[in-house]
């Protein structure tokens, strides 16, 4: 027979267990450089300090992509902080956190201020110099999509095994740059595409769908036309214009202030679309 201090040790542990098991409200970050982020966490100073900390109540399972050498990865979910990011070529960091943050960090943080009371988690998957006409197409194998979708799966698989309840409640993308070349009605046939094979093989055919504005340089007219095309024309999506935010490389790449501004207006376009009936 187990002895008393046994079984009260039991009931703590089972006690234990239920209230580690809470319920998520999961969104998925995904796209190509700015949306894995090239803000630098080093100027997350003066009013933007608060991003530079973790975030305890915010959790994010993140990967870069089987592309470009190694899978660096959080193993699992993380508390969300700046570095779940990762540059591709010369200077790629061999572990995570790096110095490097998406919109991923304010969009969260955003997000759980709008949901107060509830849990939420991100599921982050992206990779930099990335087109939605090669490697995000989902009829192309061996690709970023099939990768993209076991990831986001198994991360959802993981809440699950782990005791926790979940709402998958939306998904935003910022995409586009090495698509620039395309015409405007091919890029907007391809985007209308991806989001409804997104919602079918996640299986939640209303996924609110945030689609970033990628940065006008004055060469990616017919990409950024197709993003606001599809926005309007989708049934569910929104659109995140890029206008006023700033770049720290003549053009691509938003910088450390810009990359906060975008999550913000993410987590108010989503917040909004979960709203809407």
């Amino acid at each position: 027979m187990r002895s008393l201090s046994a079984l009260i040790l039991g009931c703590f542990a089972i006690a234990a267990g239920v209230a580690r098991a809470e319920h998520y409200e999961v969104f998925i970050v995904a796209g190509q450089s700015n949306c894995d982020g090239r803000g630098k966490a080093a100027e997350l100073t003066g009013t933007l300090a608060k991003y530079a900390k973790p975030q305890a109540d915010v959790l994010i399972a993140y990967s870069c992509t089987e592309l470009r050498g190694p899978i660096l990865a959080s193993d699992g979910f993380q508390p969300l902080q700046p570095g779940w990011s990762v540059a591709p070529g010369k200077g790629k960091p061999t572990k995570l956190p790096s110095n490097t943050f998406g919109p991923e960090l304010a969009f969260g943080r955003a997000m759980a201020d709008q949901l107060p009371g509830k849990k939420v988690a991100l599921i982050k998957f992206a990779e930099g110099g990335t087109s939605l006409a090669k490697d995000w197409n989902p009829d192309i194998k061996d690709r970023l999509y099939p990768a993209f979708l076991k990831f986001t799966e198994a991360s959802l698989a993981t809440l699950k095994t782990q005791g926790h309840t979940f709402a998958l409640r939306g998904m935003i993308w910022h995409q586009g740059e090495s698509d620039a070349s395309l015409k405007a009605e091919e890029y907007q046939k391809m985007l209308t595409a991806f989001i409804g094979r997104v919602r079918t093989d996640l299986k939640s055919p209303e996924l609110p769908f945030g689609i970033g504005e990628v940065y006008d340089n004055g060469k990616r007219d017919s990409v950024r036309d197709a993003q606001k095309a599809t926005a309007k024309e989708v049934k569910g999506t929104f659109f995140v214009p890029a206008d006023k935010l700033k770049t720290f490389d003549m053009g691509t790449h938003f910088d450390a202030a810009s990359q906060i501004e975008l999550g913000q207006r993410f987590a108010a376009g989503m917040a909004k679309a979960i709203r809407t009936p």
